[in-house]
């Protein structure tokens, strides 16, 4: 049985909530980071046609500044980010741990025996270890590109609209293509290995 869509909903609300300040600087630091990588290649474009117009050294000067600058500036927002990111993961999965074993010891006597500790403790700590890379990583990584894309593609469109709409329709076609590809993988179903093999 799947998980519905307000069940993640739930999940987020629940465990991040407590972390909202935490939260709020993860966007903005990661709405900066965007920025800047979007910035970037403006003020490289800036540096080439001063360079080809014959412009002064001062002014190429500065102009290769600012770009070093804003790459310097973007690692530290990048690592700040992943810091934050990992930082809020790891709460709250931590903190679902210890609701989880509180619940587990709330329960009656019958299910400890139905369930070893070893179960338990690979479900409590494996599993929501799992969860706690999706926290940590799901932003950074996903979300963040996922933004990225979307700001390329409008700055492009305001640049050559047939290069962005060439872009997008590229970016579509790959996000379906991705998506079918994870469908087809989750209806094949698990078979053990073949011992027969190893005999």
């Amino acid at each position: 049985m799947g998980v519905s869509a307000r069940q993640y909903r739930d999940l987020l609300t629940t465990y991040l909530k407590p972390q909202g300040w935490k939260v709020l600087l993860l966007a903005i630091l990661l709405f900066a980071s965007i920025t800047l990588q979007l910035f970037n290649p403006f003020l490289l474009r800036r540096f080439i046609d001063l360079a080809r117009s014959g412009a002064l050294t001062g002014a190429l000067t500065n102009a290769a500044f600012l770009f070093v600058v804003l790459v310097v500036a973007n690692q530290l927002v990048s690592a700040l980010a992943a810091y934050f990111s990992a930082d809020v993961g790891w709460t709250a999965t931590n903190n679902l741990r210890s609701d989880l074993a509180l619940h587990c010891l709330r329960l009656d006597v019958r299910f400890h025996h139905e369930h070893p500790p070893g179960e338990l403790l690979e479900r409590i700590d494996g599993d929501v270890g799992i969860l706690a890379n999706f926290f940590s990583q799901f932003v950074v990584r996903v979300l963040s590109n996922l933004l990225l894309l979307i700001g390329i593609v409008t700055l492009l469109l305001f640049e050559d609209w047939r290069i962005g709409a060439g872009l997008l329709v590229y970016a579509i076609a790959g996000l379906i293509l991705l998506s079918r590809i994870q469908w087809r993988g989750a209806l094949l179903p698990c078979r053990p290995p073949d011992r027969r093999r190893h005999r």
